[in-house]
């Protein structure tokens, strides 16, 4: 019986580790895709108990978002999806859009994303 428990753990620990890597490579290839279009701003929040976020922003030499996809969840089955909300934005439209009442992962990771694209103009 706990042979096959420490069976079960070990496949699933195993499992995990394979959906990791696809999902580091599914953030790799769109960081890829992300660098042609412009300067590329990557911001992340973690939750211990809550779902973390990631947040890329490519913006153009104009300050112009052209791309933005965000990805969050608590599991490795999640994939980035469009970010129709912020895209077309300028990078200082986006102050506004954020809420400062609000505190949630998706708001630290677009904040992250956006100090990182200042700092490397």
């Amino acid at each position: 019986m706990t042979l096959k428990l420490l069976g079960i753990i070990a496949l699933m620990w195993i499992l995990q580790g394979v959906f990791s890597y696809f999902q580091i490579k599914n953030l790799q290839n769109k960081l890829k895709e992300l660098k042609k279009k412009g300067r590329v701003g990557l911001g992340s929040s973690k939750g211990r108990f809550s779902p973390g976020c990631i947040v890329i922003i490519a913006v153009d030499k104009d300050g112009k978002i052209a791309e933005a996809y965000k990805m969050s969840g608590m599991s490795v089955f999640a994939r980035f999806k469009e970010f129709e909300d912020i895209k077309g934005l300028y990078l200082n439209e986006l102050a506004f859009y954020l809420n400062p009442e609000e505190s949630g992962s998706e708001k630290k990771a677009i904040e992250s994303a956006i100090k990182m694209l200042e700092t490397h103009e």
